[in-house]
């Protein structure tokens, strides 16, 4: 079976309780946490890498992980060190606004020496965010994590995922994306996340995405809401409609969006009589128009829940 090691933050969002009601409810979030289990909860064997407070939210934290059958045993618990806490607004349509309180909480502080702790020959796919890439150490430690990973010729799948008011220097945001795009093979982004990029570059939308094939990105994922979501690879690009649906709350829909597509690429490499590798599958127009579908079913499915980790789906579920 095709397993997949997440990598980086486990947080609490605190969302809520209605969009009248002022009062929030503390849930388990954070991008890599939510791929880890949403990867669990569909069946696969996931595994989440990263730093947990001792504190009573990183308790509950790594207790929910657990129970979501996230093997954590790459995680590294954090002395001295609180839980980051994420304030979410939503609007009348289920969109999110963020207010972060990120300062040498536990999830900064996961380092080379807790990722030497990492068995790579055990895992299929590493997923990461561009969240460990804000501070100069932890950009650091994530292009370590990713350089193990290429050596063990583990798929590597990064959803930029950009959350501009954790940047202390906005200035090196462009030039750490484009690092990491160069050592990965999958790409992820929303058409804002992709919009925003390309104008720094002075380039429209779809010369930005040719250009990251250039570098090196073996295939490019561009969702867009509501609108279809597009799949570029070297030979072919693609558009797939999504599902119409009305969002209650889009909080971990990008999450289950991405593990899903993983999820759908590891079965069909898993269960193929050709015995193709994850490298083969994803210059598949076939394997990738189906996967985009599973995904966007698995995003939909999310969006109609509030919360992330309850909100995920299971494989009966899509």
């Amino acid at each position: 079976m095709c397993s997949l090691l997440s990598y980086g933050e486990v947080l609490v969002d605190f969302l809520p309780a209605s969009i009248n009601n002022p009062s929030y409810i503390p849930l388990a979030g954070g991008a890599p946490a939510n791929v880890a289990v949403a990867f669990a909860k569909l069946g696969g064997e996931s595994y989440f890498a990263g730093g947990i407070s001792e504190d009573n939210f990183g308790n509950m934290l790594l207790q929910q992980l657990e129970n979501e059958g996230v093997n954590t045993c790459f995680t590294q618990k954090i002395k001295n060190a609180n839980t980051a806490l994420v304030l979410v607004s939503l609007d009348e349509h289920g969109e999110r606004d963020f207010n972060f309180y990120r300062h040498n909480t536990a999830d900064t502080l996961y380092t080379k020496a807790h990722i030497d702790n990492i068995e790579w020959q055990d895992i299929s796919l590493f997923h990461y965010c561009s969240n460990t890439l804000t501070s100069e150490s932890m950009n650091n430690n994530t292009l370590y994590a990713i350089e193990q990973a290429k050596a063990n010729n583990v798929l590597i799948s990064f959803d930029v995922n950009l959350r501009q008011q954790l940047w202390n220097d906005l200035a090196l945001l462009p030039k750490r994306i484009e690092a990491c795009i160069k050592q990965s093979d999958i790409i992820k982004l929303s058409k804002d996340e992709a919009e925003y990029l390309a104008n720094i570059q002075q380039l429209d939308v779809q010369d930005y995405i040719r250009s990251l094939i250039s570098l090196g990105a073996k295939l490019i994922v561009v969702t867009d809401g509501s609108n279809a979501v597009q799949a570029t690879c070297k030979y072919f690009s693609t558009m797939h409609e999504v599902p119409k649906i009305k969002a209650i709350d889009t909080t971990g829909a990008g999450d289950s969006f991405i593990s899903g597509f993983l999820f759908y690429l590891a079965q069909e490499t898993y269960s193929n009589e050709n015995k193709k590798t994850l490298f083969d599958v994803i210059e598949q127009p076939d394997h990738i128009h189906a996967a985009v579908l599973f995904a966007a079913k698995c995003g939909a499915f999310t969006c109609q829940k509030k919360g992330a980790f309850a909100a995920l789906p299971k494989i009966t579920d899509i």
